[in-house]
């Protein structure tokens, strides 16, 4: 059974909670943090299958520590995967439609633990980009973003985002556009990898995942590098069911390239170039 989650705490998340009200069927089941609990009556996609659960929590999300802990103790019901609807705030203001998985390399700012990442879902995170550059509107981006923010959870957990300022968190159009991708959801085929190198918004990776058939899941920007250690590279590696590593290479110091390259070789995790996946059709 799928979870998917939204926050009180954020108009983005109530309107993208709301549109999917309106977009699919549910029934109420429950309470949940004092909050109606929703069940899907029906089949949409391969990721909302009939028996999804939605709730609402009081709480801003990122600090959701142990969510699915919380949950399975007062349900009994055990979770696949995990989606948090949520804003997405950035100071650029450039409007846009992201998916992310969640953890921190370095300090846990803003939930979380330093040095720990949540479980990711590869192919599932891939397949909404693919399904949002589908459904794509005008005037807004589309991408991955880096590895970032808590809560920590065991589970494998995407978040789903609209934004970047408060001026696009409470439209109808781009909170249905990603309702949309989420409900015909399908998982992508490629080769999981966990992506290091370039900035936040993974250019790199989203670039790669749109164009060949390869699945992102940790993915480290940059600013996250410095923190890096062995063990935290394999935990993640782990934790997204990895192959081995892509990096960006050129979006990245040499010295940090030549670093985690030779590291990897020795370890004999593979490296793979985009010369190894298939080309994805993105009309399919």
């Amino acid at each position: 059974m799928n979870l998917i989650i939204a926050s009180k705490e954020d108009s983005a998340s109530i309107n993208l909670r709301n549109r999917l009200l309106e977009m699919s069927i549910w029934e109420a089941n429950g309470k949940f943090d004092n909050n109606t609990l929703w069940k899907l009556t029906k089949d949409y996609g391969d990721f909302c299958k009939k028996g999804t659960r939605l709730i609402t929590i009081n709480k801003i999300h990122i600090h959701a520590e142990k969510i699915d802990e919380i949950w399975i103790e007062k349900t009994g019901l055990d979770i696949d995967n995990i989606v948090f609807l949520s804003r997405h705030k950035a100071a650029s203001g450039r409007p846009s439609l992201t998916a992310h998985p969640i953890g921190n390399w370095g300090e846990a700012d803003y939930g979380g633990n330093m040095g720990e990442v949540s479980g990711t879902a590869p192919n599932w995170m891939t397949g909404l980009l693919l399904n949002i550059k589908r459904n794509q509107i005008e005037g807004y981006d589309v991408c991955f973003e880096a590895t970032h923010h808590g809560p920590l959870l065991n589970t494998p957990t995407i978040f789903l985002e609209i934004g970047s300022t408060e001026s696009e968190w409470e439209k109808r159009k781009p909170a249905e556009v990603l309702i949309e991708s989420l409900l015909n959801l399908k998982p992508a085929v490629g080769i999981n990898v966990v992506g290091l190198g370039g900035g936040h918004y993974t250019p790199r990776f989203t670039e790669a995942a749109l164009t060949h058939e390869v699945c992102f899941g940790h993915m480290v920007a940059n600013y996250g590098i410095p923190y890096l250690t062995e063990n935290i590279i394999l935990k993640a590696i782990e934790k997204s069911d990895a192959k081995g590593i892509y990096f960006h290479r050129k979006g990245m110091k040499k010295t940090e390239y030549r670093k985690w390259k030779e590291w990897a070789e020795k370890e004999e995790i593979k490296i793979f170039n985009q010369s190894d996946f298939n080309l994805r059709n993105l009309s399919s």
